[in-house]
C-alpha cells in the first residue's frame, strides 16, 4: 500500500478516535502512541531488482536517497498529525531471505552479499535522516531499530541461538528447508 494511502487511512482513524474520545484525550493518545515504520525491503526486492523501470531510473544510491526522502516526508506528515514517538526499522539482511537464497541456487544458495550491502548502506542513510528530523521537528523522538545485525548473527551462528548446526538449504519449489522441516 502506498504511503499516501496509509496517511489517508490514518486521518480517517484520527477522526474516528476524536469522535469516540473527544479532541483532548484523542490528541493525548495520538501524541503518546509509538508509531512503528518499515520501508525499503519490498521497495528493493520487488520494485528495484525485479522491475526494470526503477533500476533504469535510479542507481542504487539514488534509489536509497529517493526512499529516504519519501520516508522523511511521511514522518513529517505523521508529526504534523500529532505523532511524536516513532521507530523506523532498518532493512534485514535482504540477501539472506529465503526467496533470495533460493534464486541464488547457481551460487550454492548462499546469501547475496550485494543485497546485504545495500541494506547496510540504507541503514546509514536512515540514520542521517533521523538525526536531521530529530533536530528539525520539536518534541519528536525518532529512533532506528536495526534488525540487520541480530538476524545476520542468527544466520551465521545458529548454534548460539540453540540450533546445533545447519545443513545447506534444500530447495523444493521456491522454499528453503532445513533438516527439521523435512
Amino acid at each position: 500500500m502506498p504511503l499516501w494511502k496509509e496517511l489517508e487511512y490514518y486521518k480517517e482513524y484520527q477522526q474516528d478516535l476524536r469522535g469516540y474520545l473527544g479532541n483532548e484525550i484523542a490528541n493525548e493518545v495520538l501524541g503518546e502512541a509509538l508509531y512503528l515504520l518499515s520501508i525499503g525491503t519490498n521497495d528493493f526486492l520487488e520494485n528495484y531488482y525485479i522491475l526494470p523501470k526503477r533500476s533504469l531510473e535510479f542507481s542504487i544510491e539514488g534509489y536509497q536517497n529517493f526512499l529516504v526522502g519519501i520516508c522523511g516526508n511521511f514522518i513529517t506528515e505523521l508529526y504534523n498529525l500529532g505523532a511524536r514517538k516513532l521507530s523506523i526499522t532498518g532493512l534485514p539482511p535482504m540477501g539472506c531471505l529465503p526467496f533470495e537464497r533460493t534464486t541464488n541456487i547457481l551460487f550454492g544458495g548462499d546469501c547475496i552479499e550485494d543485497y546485504n550491502n545495500v541494506a547496510e548502506d540504507f541503514k546509514e542513510k536512515l540514520k542521517g535522516m533521523i538525526v536531521n528530523l530529530n533536530k528539525q521537528l520539536a518534541g519528536i523522538r525518532l529512533v532506528l531499530s536495526n534488525p540487520y545485525d541480530i538476524l545476520l548473527e542468527m544466520i551465521q551462528n545458529p548454534e548460539f541461538f540453540g540450533k546445533p548446526f545447519v545443513i545447506p538449504a534444500i530447495i523444493t519449489g521456491l522454499t528453503l528447508h532445513d533438516e527439521n522441516d523435512i
